[in-house]
């Protein structure tokens, strides 16, 4: 099994993978400087959150994956982080499409790119989209469908189900460890999940949802050989989404967690209140 990881460094803190070195500059090696009256420079730290060049169904540039989709709640994971990618999309009509990327997700480690397809239909009755991802270093794939509903003008229901052969940048990562955008050493996965909710448009401005998500076989052969067995996860979730104003929104997330494993069970809760402006 491979595991791929990167480091962020920000800030003036030792860099553990260039001994005396910080992000601002050099560390003076032992017994060097000892009066600590090195001028290390001004460090800054700058993080981008998307560029990208489109033409026609061409696009290139650094974005979430083509990979990263999920519920519209709060409790849920469909995996998915940063890259850089050119993809190509390619619009069949009556709602139909198809995109394939290549991806590069690991800072330099290697030159060989992952490869990620998807292709969807999105119609009045809602959308149906399948994804199919290959991490070309970890050399492991994942798989993943969402399909979404309007019930009634105002009653929606959402699905997803996802497939991994091993620990891999597409995993889908019960615990969000990387849910910041930073690659985190190790994604934990599962080899498969399935999730669903149910949601009601109370009025224009006002909608409710709830719903759940199972993991099996969390961490894979890594973690069920060092706990010996397997290791189980749930979350559900509650979620109240409301419209101030125009372009002003609140929304109100309450979620619980269960873990399940060889030694015992643990559970958790954990909510926010969000205020977003967008623009």
């Amino acid at each position: 099994m491979k595991l791929r990881g990167d480091s962020n460094h920000t800030g003036y803190a030792p860099n553990p993978l260039a001994p005396y070195t910080t992000v601002a500059g050099p560390l003076p090696a032992p017994g060097v400087n000892d009066g600590d009256a090195l001028s290390l420079g001004v460090g800054s730290s700058i993080g981008l959150q998307q560029a990208i060049i489109s033409l026609g169904g061409l696009s290139m540039g650094l974005s979430d994956t083509l990979y990263d989709a999920g519920l519209s709640g709060e409790f849920d994971s469909g995996g998915g982080d940063r890259v850089h990618f050119i993809s190509y999309t390619f619009a069949a009509g009556n709602g139909v499409t198809a995109t394939l990327a290549l991806e590069e997700a690991d800072t330099n480690y290697d030159y060989t790119p992952n490869v990620v397809g998807k292709v969807g239909i999105a119609q009045g009755w809602g959308s149906a989209d399948l994804w199919a991802a290959y991490d070309a270093t970890a050399e492991e794939f994942a798989l993943k469908a969402i399909v979404k509903a309007n019930l009634t003008d105002r009653l929606f229901a959402e699905a997803i189900a996802t497939y991994e052969s091993g620990i891999n940048f597409y995993s889908t990562d019960p615990f969000n460890v990387t849910g910041t955008g930073i690659p985190s050493t190790i994604r934990f996965g599962s080899e498969w999940s399935v999730g669903g909710l149910v949601g009601y448009k109370f009025t224009p401005k006002l909608k409710a949802s709830i719903g759940a998500q199972y993991y099996d076989n969390v961490g894979h052969d890594f973690v069920s050989t060092a706990l010996g067995g397997d290791v189980n996860f749930l979350s559900a979730g509650v979620t109240v989404d409301y419209e101030i104003v125009e372009n002003f929104d609140a929304k109100l997330a309450v979620n619980y967690g269960k873990l399940d494993t060889p030694a015992g069970n643990a559970d958790n809760w954990s909510g926010f209140v969000r205020f977003q402006r967008n623009f």
